[in-house]
């Protein structure tokens, strides 16, 4: 059966593709028009109704013409897509025609139709199958990324409810298969997230059970009952209240449980990636060039290939700006993708105009795009590099860096296996990259221009002036991104003779308000600037000031709602649209919140700069800009506080979204912020909050390259602008992402500078937070008289000053000096105190960490049933709250809580010390990984394996030393010994 030629996707971002790209669907209005149309595929739905699902209760006047404006704009993509009529206006409405086979959403119902029947017949293997395809469908949350009203809210819930109902189908087979190690991992999942679906926790209850951990079958029940009670006030129901009667007398029914085995360290995983921007549906011409590009880049994935290159095949498209680099390059990767299965990586450099990032920086976007977690980052380029290296070994992947600035900027990126392959684009020829194949890009030849301004506009137009034609083509020169601005300007200008758009071209070629005269420019360069000044001529005046007001910002490429904040105004829709029909901005991709994701050319945005210079005042771009930042910040406080309360955040207008999804998705824009910000003095305010906010997040999501970068920055330009308490306040925040890094002696440094100025400053609040947090840096690390009296300073001057939540996190350090001083009575009256005012401030991520602190310091005084409560509650908080580092801290002391109850007991500590040992290794946790050695090697000489043992005392001991943390230190070598000693005695006495 033919495969279909068009594929509609709804259970995820909404995405329409075709021929293996995926279409331009427009602005958030035009894809809530889709969705809708897609629930209703196949049935007329009247335009009252669209109304409803696109703007709800308060439609404008001009919503009925909108609406057939935006069902215009979707029959031309999708009709052409399809080849035949799919989208139509009758007396009835508007009727979207699809076959069962295109929609994602038809076909996980049928697939989930088939493995209900499958798993009623008995037929598991059959069932799995048909769920686990039904399932794979889906790519997120059904219309992620669409703003919708009540219909599609109804919609998306009922499908929803559906994925789950399968899920649990899938997860029964796979239990009856004898499948449980791998149901135990995407249960875990999702009851992360359905922590109130009952059945869900039986299922991986039943499975942890089955593979021999009847400990984690019990915590599992901890935590459903927790969450039930926490949040509905019910106990668990029957059901799951005689599966943990049955796990805790062993049921024979439950199945057998094999005796538990140490966990191994995890093996690196690899995460294949495509990053690859949208296809140009129009691209034209190019057959010799991408031809020969494509024969230089082949080979490399070519396994069977003899004898092998030793080195990675690079191919540089390099031409003048506007010939259509980028979208050969996109089109040329994309025909390639067959040959590179492991991953197509797309990262733009953002040439000569952009912000400069040094290849550290561009090799983080790289690793954290492969799924190395941030913590886990070198911190010198080169080992970023050979870290990249090992990743890409022996593996095929194509790696596209477009708009390139120079050699030194692409030599460290470039992979070591000869079987992936790097594209580069850029306006520089690039000589200097050694082994490199450049390959010009010329202008488009004379009939492949006509050819492209036909697919543009109505051919009769130029059939009836064809000399006018031939002058537009000439005053393009050839070029792609001038001829599409001239296309546009025909197309939306119907009336406009092509004589006058020739007029204008050829007066704008010779313009020069910058002060360049005509022998400055190469006629490219001119064609550029004639088809930006006539595109931009074309625009109505809102739209003209739209485009202006992009210009001020410091990177082309710009999310949705920046373009609000620029003009100050709630809905941009139409004023984006307009520059989009005009080819003046593209839609690049659509972020989190469903909005979509806006870039321009260089020389538009260049041009943009300059009009904006020329027409609007300083006072007006001043505060333009102003208003992105206040929004980045905005976004950023709502974000991080997420973090901390858990639950969705209402970030963005257009509904709630995930804060982690967002916060990844924006990560590198976020910093790009700051040091925006901090680059200008006259937004000085601006980036010392920006950092400050940063600083939050990038300690709960380990992100310490970033919060080192943006503390930098801060601290740069409160010194430049003579602002000793900001600049203060970074060098501590320099110095807690230090210390998270282990580099103990640069952080007692920088704190010292830092509370030293703001006492001498009488800045007592800041200095009390600073404490707070050298206590709890410098505490293990032979300084617990330091941090002792840090935190009870601080605690003091912040419980005067009425900072609740600071006083708490205080309180917590001041128990941890405490414990580390061998005070467990005393921690433990912190702990209470700091317990007590969490739940007062109904305040989650501060009442897990003082529960956290409370069972270490129960522990320490003996008391492990209080600590076993207070860690299953702790452990609850952190998983809701999704804080993988606080998750881990609390597996390690529940391991720790095992140990220390006996011989008996060990075996039940190996579970949640191999958990916590495999976060600590993905998050780049140093501190956590040496201990989570240390108490293995505590569980394994408790066991009778001194081997063992003494291999993970000998890796915390490692790991003891390079953090300076001397008591742990003695410790580990103290059992080292000993294991030792038992080994050799072990082997005198046989």
């Amino acid at each position: 059966m033919e495969a279909p030629r068009v594929r509609f996707k709804v259970l995820g971002p909404l995405e329409v593709v075709a021929d293996g790209r995926a279409l331009p669907l427009g602005g958030s209005k035009q894809r809530t028009l889709l969705a809708t149309l897609l629930v209703h595929a196949n049935t007329p739905v009247p335009g009252e109704r669209l109304c409803d699902a696109v703007w709800g209760e308060n439609p404008p006047a001009s919503a009925q013409a909108n609406i057939r404006s935006y069902v215009a704009a979707l029959r031309r993509v999708l009709n052409k897509a399809a080849g035949e009529d799919r989208l139509s206006m009758g007396h009835r409405g508007y009727e979207l025609r699809v076959r069962p086979d295109e929609v994602d959403l038809h076909r996980f119902e049928d697939l989930a139709e088939r493995g209900r029947a499958a798993l009623a017949a008995g037929e598991h293997r059959a069932a799995a199958g048909h769920l686990g395809r039904a399932l794979d469908l889906w790519r997120g949350e059904a219309f992620d990324r669409v703003a919708h009203h009540e219909a599609l809210h109804i919609e998306a819930a009922r499908l929803e409810e559906s994925r789950l109902v399968a899920f649990e189908g899938y997860a029964e087979a796979r239990l009856a298969l004898g499948e449980h190690l791998d149901a135990v991992a995407v249960l875990q999942a999702q009851t992360a997230r359905y922590p109130l679906r009952e059945s869900l926790w039986a299922k991986l209850m039943v499975a942890q059970y089955r593979c021999g951990r009847p400990g984690d079958a019990l915590t599992s029940y901890t935590l459903a009952r927790a969450a039930l009670r926490n949040e509905l006030g019910l106990e668990p129901g029957a059901e799951l209240r005689r599966l943990h009667r049955a796990v805790l007398t062993r049921d024979p029914a439950l199945g057998a449980a094999p005796a538990p085995v140490p966990p191994a360290r995890p093996a690196p995983s690899w995460r294949t990636v495509s990053q690859l921007p949208l296809d140009t549906p129009d691209f034209t011409g190019r057959h010799l060039v991408m031809s020969r590009a494509a024969a230089l880049l082949e080979p490399a994935a070519d396994a069977g290939a003899a004898p092998s290159p030793t080195t990675t095949p690079v191919v540089v498209l390099t031409g003048p700006s506007g010939t259509g680099k980028t979208a050969l390059a996109t089109r040329l990767a994309h025909l390639l993708r067959h040959a590179f299965p492991d991953g197509q990586l797309f990262l733009r450099l953002d040439g000569a105009r952009g912000i400069r990032r040094p290849p550290g920086a561009l090799l983080s976007d790289l690793l954290l795009s492969l799924g190395v977690a941030g913590s886990s980052l070198p911190e010198a380029t080169v080992d970023r590099a050979a870290m990249f290296r090992s990743l890409l070994c022996g593996r095929q992947v194509l790696l596209v860096l477009d708009d390139a600035r120079d050699e030194a900027q692409i030599r460290p990126l470039l992979p070591g296996s000869s079987r992936s392959a790097v594209l580069v684009t850029s306006t520089a020829r690039l000589d200097g990259l050694e082994d490199a194949h450049l390959v010009d890009v010329p202008p488009l030849d004379d009939e492949e221009a006509q050819a492209l301004l036909r697919r543009l506009t109505d051919c009769r137009r130029l059939d009836a002036e064809p000399a006018a034609a031939r002058r537009v083509v000439t005053a393009c020169a050839g070029l792609p991104l001038a001829l599409r601005v001239a296309g546009a300007r025909l197309a939306a200008h119907p009336r406009l003779p092509l004589q006058d758009l020739a007029d204008g071209l050829d007066a704008a070629r010779y313009e020069t308000p910058d002060g360049h005269t005509d022998e400055d420019r190469t006629d490219e360069q001119r064609a550029v600037r004639a088809a930006a000044a006539v595109g931009y001529q074309g625009l109505g005046p809102d739209a003209a000031w739209a485009f202006r007001a992009l210009g001020l910002l410091p990177s082309p490429e710009f999310p949705g709602w920046v373009l609000a904040a620029l003009l100050d105004e709630p809905d941009t829709d139409r004023w984006a649209d307009a520059l989009l029909d005009a080819h003046l901005i593209q839609v690049c991709a659509i972020d989190a919140q469903g909005q979509p994701r806006y870039r321009m050319h260089d020389a538009l945005h260049a041009h943009a700069a300059e009009r904006a210079l020329a027409e609007e005042p300083p006072a007006w771009r001043r505060a333009a800009v102003a208003r992105v930042l206040d929004g980045w910040l905005l976004r950023l406080r709502t974000a991080g506080d997420r973090l901390v309360r858990g639950g969705p955040a209402d970030i963005v207008r257009g509904g709630t979204v995930d804060p982690f999804g967002w916060l990844e998705s924006e990560r590198t824009n976020l910093v790009t912020a700051v040091e925006f910000a901090a680059a200008d003095s006259g937004y000085g305010a601006q980036a010392a909050a920006l950092a400050a906010a940063m600083e939050n997040v990038c300690h709960l999501r380990n992100w310490w390259e970033e919060w080192e970068r943006v503390a930098r920055a801060a601290r740069d330009r409160a010194t430049a602008d003579d602002d000793p308490v900001a600049a203060a306040v970074a060098q501590g925040s320099l110095a807690r992402a230090a210390a998270a890094r282990g580099r103990v002696d640069d952080a007692a440094g920088r704190f010292a500078t830092a509370i030293d100025a703001l006492d001498a400053l009488g800045e007592e609040h800041h200095a009390a937070l600073l404490r707070v947090h050298r206590s709890f840096a410098v505490a293990d690390r032979g300084m617990a008289e330091l941090a002792y009296r840090d935190a009870e300073s601080a605690a003091a001057v912040l419980e005067r000053l009425g900072d609740a939540p600071g006083r708490i996190t205080a309180l917590r350090s001041l128990g941890y000096a405490l414990v580390c001083r061998q005070r467990d009575a005393e921690a433990i009256e912190a702990g209470e105190a700091a317990l007590a005012a969490a739940e007062r401030l109904g305040h989650p991520l501060l009442l897990a960490d003082a529960l956290q602190l409370l069972a270490v310091a129960e522990i320490g005084h003996g008391r492990f049933g209080r600590a076993a409560r207070h860690l299953h509650r702790a452990l609850a908080e952190y998983r809701l709250l999704r804080h993988r580092p606080g998750e881990a801290y609390t597996l390690l002391t529940m391991g720790r809580l095992h140990v220390g109850l006996g011989p008996d007991q060990a075996p039940r500590a190996l579970g949640p010390l191999g958990e916590a040992a495999a976060v600590f290794t993905e998050l780049g946790e140093l501190r956590g990984e040496a201990l989570a050695h240390y108490w293995l090697g505590r569980t394994h000489a408790a066991l009778g394996d001194p081997a063992r043992a003494a291999g993970h005392f000998t890796e915390a001991l490692g790991g003891f030393r390079r953090l300076r943390m001397p008591v742990w230190r003695e410790r580990a070598q103290l059992e080292l010994d000993a294991v030792q000693r038992a080994t050799v005695e072990s082997v005198t006495a046989s």
